[in-house]
């Protein structure tokens, strides 16, 4: 396993140390050269800004809906078991996929979405979700917690049903709000989890591409360009394997400092969960 890990991460540092371009026949080393046409480009510091906006701003709503929904399915309800069973679909079909649905949804002429809120007298005219710079960036990141949320509903589902019912008629009895509740029963039960959600989360949104790409196509402009596409651009289209695994492996950093970050506070979440 870890040879599947190391050797493709080990070859793009190789890469992105030489000239490698497919129509010529040698691969001379460069040293930095990649790295420094790759930050010097205005197109790469405009797809890391929306790489870092999109996994930062993604990554806690999809923590937060999840848990959300979590506690919706464990109430009790007429028809609780086809919900759950149905609120797996968006995370299981594929990104192009529900890129479609939200095409659809997101239509400027004959959306859903335009449909509604004009019905209801919110808007007076049709608004263009994926033509708009921000609200292009607003529309891939709710469609990204769409297609993500269901895996930590399950998730934090799990977590929550062995949670103790006695801690929380202890905190009642002792006079403990919603809020202190949360705090002080339900969050030490769930650090642990949530710690794991967040870092497959954040990686997962760092390295998007078949999501956002059949939806925007990185557009309108560069307005949703993220790191995934500058690699395959680079890579495919400018025909510079050099370049592209310098972008490739500068998301590897990036991807790193954002598990580390997180990491950060699983050991006393685990020391604490046992004690």
């Amino acid at each position: 396993m870890m040879l599947f890990t190391l050797y493709p991460v080990a070859y793009a540092l190789y890469t992105s140390l030489h000239q490698v371009i497919v129509i010529f026949p040698v691969e001379p080393f460069v040293g930095l050269r990649n790295y420094r046409e790759v930050v010097t480009s205005p197109y790469f510091r405009q797809a890391l800004v929306n790489t870092l906006s999109f996994a930062l701003v993604s990554t806690p709503l999809i923590l937060i809906v999840g848990y959300g929904v979590a506690r919706l399915l464990l109430a009790r309800f007429i028809g609780r078991a086809v919900v759950r069973s149905v609120v797996i679909l968006p995370w299981v079909l594929p990104g192009a996929i529900s890129a479609v649905v939200w095409q659809w949804i997101l239509h400027p002429s004959w959306g859903i979405l335009n449909l509604l809120l004009y019905k209801a007298g919110i808007i007076d005219k049709y608004i263009p979700w994926l033509t708009d710079p921000d609200l292009a960036r607003l529309s891939v990141v709710l469609a990204f917690v769409w297609t993500q949320f269901p895996l930590v509903a399950i998730l934090f589902m799990a977590a929550l049903t062995v949670i103790d019912p006695e801690l929380y008629e202890a905190a009642l009895i002792d006079g403990a709000r919603a809020w202190q509740r949360f705090r002080y029963v339900t969050f030490p039960h769930l650090r642990p989890v949530t710690v794991v959600l967040a870092i497959y989360q954040s990686l997962v949104a760092l390295t998007s591409y078949d999501l956002v790409y059949a939806m925007t196509a990185g557009g309108p402009g560069t307005a949703t360009t993220l790191l995934s596409f500058q690699i395959w651009k680079e890579t495919f289209t400018m025909m510079n394997f050099g370049t592209g695994s310098a972008v490739g492996f500068i998301l590897v950093v990036l991807s790193l400092v954002f598990v580390l970050a997180i990491v950060k506070a699983l050991p006393t979440a685990l020391v604490e969960r046992r004690a």
